[in-house]
């Protein structure tokens, strides 16, 4: 988060959707619980960033969809453990030239992202391929050396 950001109180955030300020403290702890961290002042109390409301905000709206808290939570821990946002696009997708825009770039990262999965598929084929030569030539070593090391029917008594 860059230092410029605005932090709001919980009683703010609570105030902005339109929910009791012990929610935000009991959705802001399972959060927490699951890994989300919030900055806190010299009283110990969280302050909330525009990312911590949106969290707070698809929390509610998750919940309001059906979702238990537990599931919702944890998505969300998820998302920002892996550093995904859930904040709204940067640009509108409602501009017919922006959205064709949109679609050539992801059509284009789309494709890398298939001939780099194409690369790897073949580099593992190819590492299983060596991996069975291994395995038959080792195979066929044990056998010779067993033959070697087995008497002859004439030495059985020696």
């Amino acid at each position: 988060m860059k230092n410029d950001t605005k932090f709001y109180s919980s009683k703010e955030v609570a105030k902005r959707l339109s929910i009791q300020p012990v929610t935000v403290r009991k959705y802001s702890q399972m959060l927490e619980d699951k890994g989300v961290s919030f900055k806190k002042d010299e009283k110990g109390w969280r302050e909330y960033s525009e990312d911590h409301i949106a969290f707070l905000e698809y929390l509610c709206n998750m919940k309001s969809m059906g979702k238990s808290l537990e599931e919702s939570a944890n998505h969300i821990a998820m998302l920002y453990r892996a550093n995904l946002s859930i904040a709204q696009p940067a640009i509108s997708l409602h501009e017919p030239n922006i959205l064709i825009e949109f679609m050539k770039v992801q059509h284009e990262f789309n494709e890398k992202l298939v001939a780099q999965l194409e690369k790897i598929e073949q580099r593992q084929m190819e590492r299983d391929h060596n991996l069975m030569q291994v395995l038959l030539e080792t195979q066929e070593v044990k056998k010779e050396l067993v033959a070697t090391q087995q008497k002859k029917w004439w030495r059985l008594w020696q």
